[in-house]
């Protein structure tokens, strides 16, 4: 029988496909089911009358469902969350800093901090709800794909959570731009952001949403345990020098649960859930299903875990120094060199392991 989207070849060159693929994957599972998958998938006969970029932009256009009035209710959204973030920070975050006394630096950065751990509690929260109280897409993730179809209908509620991320991080490339503290990784943050966009944009407008769920999930609560940790380490010192020390034993707690939770789901479940079921299950259950941008969506995935393993790189620095006993002299290469009050912030307590916790974590931010 003839597909809509497929030649008779492929389809031939698809049930030629060897292997299968496991319910239960580990990292071999997904180094050599993701080489057999690209093997297959770059076969002579799968792109035989393939030109670029003519090719990709009908592929693209053919699995693109997306309205302009969808973009303008991102857009909204996006002004809404920056109403909402000043409002946020200068009706409540502001006043209470002040009444806390904290230092004039960390003035500046809480109320940052406050917000984003208050957003992404919100939206983590949410997506565990939709994952393991409305759907069972995190247990069974290899079962995304058995109702796919170009342009099939989103729900509601997964529709909404879509439209929320994507304006959050439409306003997190001006909030970096006018209103984050300004952070060496500065460019850094822009790609990610534009790279999260992308992910979100188009794994809703291509019908991939429940992959994007947990490619969500699995990162917002990284940034929980993070934004937390910094607002714990914020509290410890105040103006008049009076230091509080119970924050900073806080504030290792919720640097130990952040570092847990980094390997944990950005770097085992991401892999083992996401970049498997996308690089691997789809070449089994979904390509004669005319699922197509392989390669455009697992490169924007890939691209993602390759910041993920960025940033572990000063997570790991920080163990070191710490192990090493080098921490006292340690300052986030991340802060602006003309920040004077936090380097002396910084050397005023640099006794506790965790007097740097907020500072060196930054260097981390999805």
């Amino acid at each position: 029988m003839d597909h809509p989207y497929l030649t008779n070849e492929q389809l031939e060159e698809w049930k030629n496909l060897k292997g299968n693929f496991t319910l239960t994957p580990n990292y071999i599972d997904l180094i050599i089911g993701i080489w057999t998958a690209m093997s297959w998938y770059y076969r002579p006969y799968m792109w035989r009358n393939y030109t670029f970029p003519r090719s990709f932009i009908e592929d693209f256009t053919r699995h693109f469902y997306f309205s302009i009035h969808q973009v303008c209710y991102i857009v909204y959204i996006a002004i809404f969350i920056t109403i909402l973030r000043y409002l946020f920070e200068n009706i409540i975050c502001k006043p209470f800093v002040n009444w806390l006394g904290l230092k004039a630096v960390d003035k500046k950065k809480f109320p940052e901090s406050a917000w984003k751990c208050f957003f992404y509690t919100l939206t983590w929260s949410y997506s565990v709800y939709l994952l393991f109280y409305r759907y069972n897409y995190f247990h069974e993730p290899y079962l995304i794909w058995d109702d796919w179809s170009p342009g099939v209908n989103i729900p509601f509620d997964i529709t909404l959570m879509y439209f929320v991320q994507c304006g959050f991080y439409l306003h997190s490339v001006y909030g970096t731009l006018y209103m984050d503290h300004k952070r060496k990784d500065f460019y850094v943050m822009l790609l990610h952001h534009f790279v999260t966009m992308a992910l979100i944009f188009v794994s809703y407008a291509t019908r991939y949403h429940k992959i994007g769920l947990l490619v969500l999930f699995v990162h917002d609560i990284t940034d929980i345990w993070l934004e937390l940790t910094k607002l714990l380490h914020y509290m410890r010192s105040r103006e008049d020098g009076r230091d509080y020390p119970m924050w900073e034993t806080a504030a290792t707690f919720g640097f130990i649960m952040f570092t847990f939770t980094w390997f944990l789901f950005r770097l085992y479940w991401y892999p083992m859930k996401v970049l498997y079921s996308t690089g691997v299950v789809t070449a089994y259950r979904a390509y004669d299903k005319g699922c197509g941008l392989y390669v455009f969506f697992n490169g924007l995935l890939w691209i993602l875990f390759g910041l993920n393993l960025y940033w572990l790189f000063f997570i790991l620095q920080f163990l070191v120094r710490v192990c090493s006993g080098t921490l006292n002299n340690l300052h986030d290469v991340r802060e602006d060199d003309d920040d004077d009050d936090d380097d002396e912030h910084i050397k005023s307590t640099s006794s506790s392991i965790n007097a740097n916790v907020s500072d060196i974590i930054d260097k981390k931010k999805m």
